[in-house]
């Protein structure tokens, strides 16, 4: 086993999946994995699920491992290490970092951050935000969030809630949404929200053609539909086409940021779909004297662990030999 580099374990836990990665000193993914999230519990679930992948990784490298980060969804404590309330993943005041301690075969530092932020940090180090000191990073996935790098340095705010906004009210009659408010940005921009409001306008279509198949329909099947020119699911590329172009608009006014980079499964599915719409409605709610240059890139990343892992370089302030050229 070749001992000269060495390696970060990154570790996205989603709503619906949970990726991990290796990845060696020069960004380069070494191991990576998915498996589905099966929430039996916080803290047997990461004793289990979470712990034993990561004890097959030290047993295969780790005098070489210099760390882990954890990206989660939600509000979360990264001091005391704590997910105090993740809606995705029905998770309230679990200690995860304790837990992943006390079942690990190794002592190593774990370095504990919500999954957006994470993200930015992987597309800085690894992917589309390098060369770039401001930019935001979307991710639309099963729900949504944003993380953004400001003069090159993590915006994470006073309580680790900047850019906290999948949940933030637009819509005072919208749909009611799981973290129990209603008109949440999330409730359009997510792949949960695509599909519940996709059964809504199924239902009232009274179509049976539509009758059988809502009840299985997934956002994957959406797209495809939209694409075949389906009036339901184009209509339902617009509505989402809308509300990111009045998100990006938002932050653009906020954070004057050089780029966009779009990324979660669901982003990256309708970036070539629906950038030109986004950046055009982005720019109808902007200051009309505005003429900043904005680019929109799709996120390059391989896997959406990258970013948990670029937690250990960033949090240590060490930037790897082999990348402080790239930035």
């Amino acid at each position: 086993m070749q001992r000269d580099r060495y390696y970060t374990i990154g570790i996205d836990i989603g709503g619906t999946k949970i990726a991990f990665a290796l990845i060696d000193d020069k960004g380069v993914v070494r191991e990576d994995k998915k498996i589905p999230t099966r929430l039996t519990g916080g803290s047997e679930f990461i004793q289990n699920e979470i712990g034993g992948q990561v004890n097959s990784f030290i047993q295969k490298y780790g005098s070489s491992i210099m760390g882990i980060g954890l990206a989660t969804p939600g509000y979360i404590d990264p001091v005391a290490g704590v997910v105090k309330n993740a809606v995705n993943l029905d998770w309230k005041n679990v200690h995860v970092i304790d837990v992943l301690k006390n079942t690990i075969e190794k002592p190593l530092p774990i370095y504990l951050q919500r999954d957006t932020a994470a993200e930015t940090l992987g597309e800085y180090y690894f992917g589309a935000g390098r060369n770039c000191q401001d930019f935001v990073f979307l991710g639309i996935g099963t729900g949504f969030g944003a993380g953004a790098l400001t003069s090159g340095h993590l915006l994470t705010g006073s309580h680790n809630m900047a850019l906290e906004i999948g949940h933030l009210s637009v819509d005072e009659k919208g749909p009611q949404c799981a973290c129990g408010n209603v008109g949440c940005i999330e409730t359009i921009l997510s792949g949960k929200g695509l599909v519940n409001r996709a059964y809504d306008l199924f239902d009232a279509s009274h179509d049976p053609n539509y009758e059988k198949i809502k009840d299985s329909i997934t956002a994957r099947q959406i797209l495809s539909m939209a694409k075949a020119h389906d009036p339901i699911a184009e209509e339902l590329m617009r509505k989402m086409a809308k509300s990111l172009g009045f998100v990006c608009a938002m932050l653009k006014s906020v954070i004057d940021p050089e780029r966009f980079i779009i990324g979660g499964g669901l982003g990256k599915a309708i970036f070539n779909m629906l950038t030109g719409e986004v950046e055009e409605e982005m720019n109808t709610h902007v200051f009309k004297l505005d003429d900043r240059p904005t680019g929109f890139y799709k996120s390059s990343l391989k896997t959406s662990a990258m970013g948990a892992a670029a937690m250990v370089w960033y949090f240590n302030n060490i930037l790897p030999n082999s990348l402080k050229n790239k930035n």
